[in-house]
């Protein structure tokens, strides 16, 4: 075997999972840890040159595609461990040890409302084989872990909680010509507030739309509400609206900004609104936190875990809930200083050094077992 451990680096540029990625390399970097783990990156391309110390070997396989599994062999036969970083595990092994990172179970939960009968077998049987086959398991929160022992019989002691960190480029802007540059750039208003994420039928952002469009007509709110995401490929019936999203002068879609720009964004905001109904960790809430920016979010899934109180929490899909939180928000800069010092606390407990610490644990007790 020529590699000490292999790493699935095919989804590094991708946000979600491939902000995870990149934040376990950075971190183990910055605890100093890069050189000692020997770490091979399998991916599609040449992985960025910060990372240029690791083996890179190609790996072009379609994520979730049946070509991996074929593909799969060949490749965790050079590593003596295999980090999936996703649930598309290899269904055969050999005597090569792995571990998987599963982030949350959307795809489970929801899968009666959003997948079709083809999806919902494929995402069973591989959740299945994830935890059965891996020799260790990590999730993002305690919440994804509680679904996996609840829905899949895990066993809990095969699962260990390591929560993500924030990268250091969120943080406070001194320069307001910085933010000011970005917002004429993409017609944003100074009064605005900001979703940020792909607008997946369950991260609730059609509710959002809605709600914010007739506070606007009843004169309630005055600020813009700023999308920045993509839309998904396709909808199931009841969410049109997402499909057919243009912007206005209240509803501003951005489908992609670059990383500086971003922070420019949530720093300008008003507030964070996320109105997700699942969560398995919640990273905006944590990058918003350190911009400075408040966030309200919906008390759902791992939100409260990983909020703790430096977020406005309201139920899920409650209107009045959600309309007293924005218009306060709005209303009272006092509350939004109470939420932007809490906030901004709490997102400095969350680190990728550590993040990557502990993932580094978890590979020397799976070898060494």
């Amino acid at each position: 075997m020529n590699h000490r451990i292999g790493m699935d680096i095919r989804m590094i540029q991708r946000t979600g999972i491939g902000t995870y990625v990149r934040g376990l390399l950075s971190g183990w970097h910055q605890a100093g840890l890069a050189d000692e783990l020997g770490l091979a990156l399998y991916g599609k391309s040449a992985p960025s040159p910060d990372w240029s110390r690791h083996p890179a070997v190609p790996f072009h396989s379609d994520i979730y595609s049946v070509q991996e599994q074929f593909e799969y062999p060949w490749r965790l036969k050079n590593c003596r461990l295999w980090h999936a970083p996703h649930y598309n595990v290899p269904v055969v092994k050999g005597r090569t040890r792995l571990v998987v990172t599963i982030h949350d179970l959307i795809h489970w939960i929801f899968r009666k409302e959003f997948l079709s009968p083809l999806q919902e077998s494929y995402a069973g049987f591989m959740l299945r084989r994830a935890v059965e086959n891996a020799d260790h398991v990590i999730t993002v929160s305690e919440k994804t872990k509680n679904d996996l022992v609840t829905h899949f019989d895990a066993p809990a002691e095969k699962i260990s909680v390591i929560y993500e960190g924030v990268d250091a480029r969120f943080k406070v802007l001194d320069e307001p010509r910085e933010i000011d540059r970005v917002l004429k750039k993409y017609g944003v208003p100074p009064q605005y507030f900001i979703y940020i994420g792909m607008l997946k039928p369950h991260k609730n952002v059609q509710w959002l739309i809605h709600l914010f469009r007739r506070l606007r007509e009843e004169g309630r709110l005055r600020a813009s509400l700023v999308l920045v995401g993509r839309k998904d490929k396709k909808y199931p019936k009841g969410y049109e609206d997402l499909l057919h999203l243009k912007t206005t002068d209240e509803i501003i879609h951005i489908p992609y900004v670059e990383d500086d720009e971003l922070v420019a964004l949530y720093n300008g905001a008003l507030a964070l609104a996320h109105p997700s109904l699942y969560e398995g960790f919640g990273l905006t809430l944590l990058e918003a936190m350190a911009c400075g920016t408040p966030v309200i979010a919906c008390r759902s899934a791992s939100v409260p875990e990983v909020a703790g109180d430096a977020a406005c929490l309201v139920d899920s899909c409650d209107e009045k809930e959600m309309t007293d939180a924005l218009v306060r928000m709005e209303s009272f800069p006092n509350l939004r200083d109470e939420f932007q010092r809490k906030g901004y606390r709490r997102s400095r407990e969350f680190r990728w050094d550590e993040a990557a610490r502990r993932t580094a644990e978890v590979y020397e007790r799976v070898l060494n077992q």
